[in-house]
């Protein structure tokens, strides 16, 4: 490795351990607004900012492993050379999750036959302790996103939480057992790199399309 890139290397690892301690910080704060666990009462959800700056580098060098809801394992550095649209989500979410859903499925659906050849979503769950792997696949059936691009994923808490502040997503445990979020969708480009990120729900998807020509 030369210099520079040794340097640019140095610098994202240092980033991303800053990151994973503010994303710890914050997913920790659910502990202050009476984190119990109401399974199945997620009606109310408060949308957070995403946040403004994210690190420079590859997600490939964040080297945790996740389980899909197929149970099979995935790295981000596996996804190397494809394109991956992906967002953060739980599946007992009954408010903007389902329209996240939908909304990565009409950036995936306005690229062309070429373009989602090479294109994996991703959507990875905030939920650790209770969108297991079983879970997920009976979500993806709901969700009609059983085909080869979807790949509904869990991971420890500290890689949801380091994967959360390397895309901006700030979330946190509600009252309700539920997790109030921001409501963001990024996409990576064949090296890892955040490209695109678009906030909100039911937004236009052809800035996201564009990014991936």
């Amino acid at each position: 490795m030369n210099m520079n890139r040794f340097t640019k290397a140095w610098h994202w690892l240092a980033a991303l351990g800053l990151w994973a301690l503010a994303g710890l910080a914050f997913a920790g704060d659910h502990a202050n607004h009476g984190g119990h666990d109401h399974h199945g009462h997620h009606d109310h959800h408060t949308p957070l900012g995403m946040a403004s700056d994210i690190p420079e580098g590859s997600l490939h060098q964040f080297d945790a492993t996740w389980q899909t809801h197929r149970g099979e394992t995935l790295r981000l550095s596996d996804l190397a050379g494809q394109s991956v649209i992906v967002t953060m989500m739980y599946a007992s979410c009954t408010t903007a999750c389902p329209v996240l859903v939908e909304d990565v499925r009409r950036i995936h659906q306005g690229l062309s036959a070429e373009q989602r050849e090479n294109v994996t979503l991703l959507l990875v769950s905030f939920d650790t302790e209770n969108d297991t792997v079983e879970v997920l696949n009976e979500y993806a059936h709901n969700f009609r996103a059983t085909e080869t691009p979807w790949h509904f994923a869990t991971g420890s808490v500290a890689d949801v939480r380091t994967l959360a502040a390397l895309l901006g997503i700030r979330y946190r445990k509600n009252p309700s057992g539920g997790y109030d979020h921001s409501n963001v969708i990024a996409l990576l480009n064949a090296d890892g790199e955040v490209i695109h990120r678009r906030e909100g729900l039911n937004q236009p998807v052809t800035e996201a399309v564009n990014s991936l020509h």
